[in-house]
């Protein structure tokens, strides 16, 4: 397939989606959108000139939708001009849940200091079922967080919970962050307390326009929280949170954070690194250049355990099972320099040969003006051992297949040396094998640090405008779409000032190369780095397998006024289209030309049902009874339902269901759907064990397409009376 086309576009529904009869199509050339290329912009190079990346052109198959500035509440077309966003406001992270999304200020101006969250209006997207429809909607900022104390610092990253009911900040003010810190503590309130370098945040969004903060928790991060995920296992809500900087501590480690709803509060469980779990946040031996940065979590799409991919800077990318969430156990391991971001696939990916795959997307962040770094304290760039050494940072792409005992032995030729077939228990960690890498650019500039400045300068430089990251990749999400009939795998990669790059996996037949297998040849010459003559080896340039990695458009939206144009901290998929944190800009949404937007889901009630009142007894038959209410909604798709229960428990009976391994428990999948505008009382029985336990059911979770599911908030059932009936 080409590298710059996609074929005519299906539809692909998506929870929560933007409602569309057909694929909505591009919408015209870059000129009619705001955010088109400028030549008299900065955006490249000094004022006036222009430094034409991507031969000057802003979009290559995608087009500019939306744009909201973040200056203050109400619509774009009223508070969201570029002109209306404040000096010294920086974006970084966004998330999308049904009509609502979420997007962090990682720091505000003094004008109007302490904000840290915006909650924001998406249903005109949703709505959209034309193009017209689509060039007219609107963002809306509903409400602003504004911290009073502990919470008052750079707001990094923002997760949500299943329901949308909560979103949790990962917030911190380090020393080579400039400002960060600007919300002033009230001494008045008493909820205040003295500014700290930042943690975990936990916010009650019910009423997007009132976000409310619950609790925070701090006492444990020296440095902060840099990034942070929400998840939930067994019934319980986690949060898991990357107290990344080791470098200025020997602290670096993954916090595991148990939140419970009532009566709203944070309490660390875990804290693992490399030495093991410990339960207090204890700080472990020395670990050097530990460096945890960030985090995601995800039910495994084979095996439905809970998996933690882990990016540990020079450690690599790490997999835990967290089927125990105090007890992480190490099962996984891909060698890479300055792991910045790694996410699994949602969905296990086919490949040439028919067989499911599981695999993950991993990248550096490389700073630009870096020449030769080798004894910077976090770049090592260019390094002896470091993959494409002369580039703007790297995408993996990577075999994540033999983490679990259950994994297949996939075959695949390849000269690794390796089997696919899953590790027994008690063996050490998975080596992972690479399947292809891509790179953006692959140019040096600038200039790096001075040998002589302490370790403690170094990292200060980094918050100084004479050293960027602004051709370096950053955050990204991947997504199953429909495309021209069949399943295609996209990545919506996240990238400075490359904007959103729109990446296709397409597979191969091979497994994933590790060790020298991975290596190809050294580059030997560079004029602009020292040692780059041929008497020194730095660096390799990798071999690849027959999967590959390929461009298929890309968006780089512009507003005059603001710096850096485009500056992307995030791209994330929702309903087909993407949503950008620009750390100078504002939000963006772009969508690429030929991906289809799909139906969204109805509003809609869920509730259990108390039959009789009765506990349920160990050898009893228990129905469990659900009524799900969806109304009115233009172009809505019908709802598909699931519940979840505890593993022990087992189905013999009721509507027609279809039962599979999810998390720590087992989900319930109803074949009957709920048409919008009606109602349907959905039951199901289970025959209660001998050792009932005290496992959660619930939470009711909806879908459009049974491939992403929402959970309904309310809907968990602790002590087996709601909804059951004996």
């Amino acid at each position: 397939m080409p590298q710059d086309e996609i074929p005519d576009s299906t539809r692909r529904a998506v929870l929560k989606s933007i409602g569309a009869s057909v694929a909505v199509g591009a919408a015209g050339s870059a000129a009619a959108h705001p955010g088109g290329d400028s030549k008299s912009s900065n955006v490249d190079g000094e004022p006036g000139e222009r430094f034409r990346l991507d031969e000057g052109e802003p979009f290559a198959n995608a087009e500019e939708y939306g744009y909201h500035s973040m200056g203050g509440t109400g619509p774009s077309g009223v508070a969201g001009q570029a002109e209306q966003r404040k000096d010294g406001d920086t974006t970084s992270e966004v998330r999308c849940h049904g009509d609502i999304a979420v997007a962090t200020y990682r720091q505000s101006n003094d004008e109007d200091a302490g904000r840290r969250m915006a909650t924001l209006d998406i249903s005109e997207f949703n709505d959209a079922s034309t193009e017209a429809e689509l060039e007219e909607a609107e963002l809306t900022v509903l409400g602003i967080l504004r911290n009073f104390s502990a919470e008052a610092n750079l707001a990094t990253d923002v997760k949500l919970s299943d329901d949308g009911n909560y979103a949790f900040l990962g917030t911190q003010d380090l020393t080579p962050y400039n400002g960060g810190g600007d919300g002033e503590p009230n001494e008045t309130d008493p909820r205040g307390n003295a500014e700290s370098s930042g943690g975990v945040v936990a916010v009650d969004i019910t009423d997007p326009g009132r976000p409310r903060t619950v609790d925070r928790i701090d006492e444990a991060f020296s440095t902060g929280v840099h990034n942070v995920y929400y998840h939930r296992i067994g019934g319980t809500d986690y949060v898991f949170a990357c107290k990344d900087a080791g470098l200025i501590a020997p602290d670096s480690a993954l916090n595991v954070i148990r939140f419970d709803r009532d009566p709203g509060k944070l309490t660390i469980v875990n804290r693992w690194t490399a030495d093991g779990n410990t339960a207090r946040g204890e700080v472990g031996t020395e670990h050097k250049l530990s460096y945890v940065h960030d985090v995601e979590v995800q039910d495994d799409p084979r095996t439905g355990r809970p998996t933690v991919y882990l990016s540990d800077w020079d450690r690599g990318m790490r997999i835990l099972d967290a089927s125990d969430p105090t007890n992480m156990q190490h099962i996984g391991q891909f060698d890479m320099y300055q792991t910045h971001f790694a996410t699994p696939f949602p969905e296990l990916v086919e490949d040439a040969n028919g067989d499911e795959r599981r695999v993950a997307i991993a990248s550096h962040e490389e700073p630009d003006e870096r020449f030769d770094q080798r004894s910077s304290a976090i770049y090592n760039t260019p390094h002896e051992d470091k993959t494409n050494p002369n580039s703007t940072g790297t995408v993996y792409l990577i075999d994540c297949e033999g983490i679990y005992p259950e994994d297949p032995d996939l075959g695949g030729g390849s000269s690794c040396g390796c089997s696919s077939g899953g590790r027994s228990e008690g063996d050490g960690p998975k080596q992972l094998g690479e399947l292809d890498n891509w790179t953006w650019k692959n140019v040096d500039t600038g200039k790096g640090f001075e040998d002589t400045l302490s370790r403690k300068e170094r990292f200060e430089a980094i918050g100084q405008d004479t050293f960027s990251f602004r051709l370096s990749p950053h955050n990204s999400q991947g997504a199953v779409h429909q495309i021209g009939g069949e399943e295609r795998y996209i990545i919506h990669q996240g990238h400075y000032h490359g904007g959103i790059r729109y990446l296709e996996i397409e597979p191969g037949s091979e497994r994933g190369l590790t060790g020298d297998a991975r290596r190809k040849y050294r580059p030997k010459t560079n004029p602009n780095v020292d040692g780059r003559d041929g008497s020194e080896t730095i660096g390799w340039i990798n071999n690849t397998t027959d999967w590959n990695l390929a461009e298929v458009g890309h968006g780089r939206p512009f507003r005059e006024g603001v710096g850096l144009s485009p500056d992307f901290w995030c791209s994330v998929e929702h309903n087909g289209l993407s949503f950008h944190g620009d750390r100078r800009a504002g939000v963006y949404v772009t969508k690429h030309d030929d991906i289809p937007m799909t139906p969204p889901l109805p509003p809609l009630e869920a509730d259990r049902v108390d039959d009789d009142g009765s506990v349920f007894q160990a050898g009893q038959t228990t129905a469990v009874t659900i009524e799900v209410q969806a109304f009115e909604r233009s172009n809505a798709a019908d709802v598909r339902v699931r519940d979840r229960i505890p593993s022990s428990y087992e189905v013999v009976g009721g509507d027609d269901v279809e039962t599979y391994p999810q998390g720590t428990r087992t989900a319930v999948e109803f074949t009957a759907t709920v048409e919008p505008d009606s109602s349907k009382t959905l039951r199901y029985f289970v025959e209660v064990p001998d050792d009932a336990g005290s496992g959660a059911f619930g939470p009711v979770e909806v879908s459009p397409d049974g491939r992403e599911w929402d959970a309904v908030g309310g809907t968990v059932d602790t002590d087996g009376r709601v909804g059951f009936s004996t």
